[in-house]
């Protein structure tokens, strides 16, 4: 029996890299090792999208989640945090990715994180 596999396409990005531009746009420091909780000789795929699901409690039961266009209020108000740092923790690196897809500083879609020192 063959393995069932899916080809995919990804934005391979090295992880110094993308804590450089993170740093160099936000005027924070930021480590992405941390954000994505990675060990040496990891991979990590994340997901930047410039839109989010919004929970509707109303909504009939299986039609809860509805796809919204923009950044995501919980999102932001978590950079936000971060930006102003009253933030105790640093955001995610997909909340960051998020927010830079959203504001038009990265393109959506996969991304590999390549995390080796």
């Amino acid at each position: 029996m063959p393995l069932k596999t899916t080809t995919r396409t990804y934005l391979h990005v090295e992880y110094k890299d993308l804590e450089n531009f993170i740093t160099g746009h936000y005027g924070l420091p930021y480590s992405v090792i941390s954000g994505l909780e990675a060990h040496n000789g990891t991979l990590h795929a994340v997901t930047a999208s410039a839109s989010y699901e919004h929970y509707d409690p109303s909504a009939e039961q299986g039609s809860r989640f509805i796809p919204r266009d923009g950044l995501d209020p919980e999102v932001a108000e978590v950079v936000a945090q971060w930006r102003a740092e009253t933030l105790d923790d640093e955001p995610s690196v997909q909340e960051l990715l998020h927010d830079l897809t959203c504001s038009g500083h990265l393109e959506p879609g996969e991304y590999l994180i390549n995390v080796s020192w």
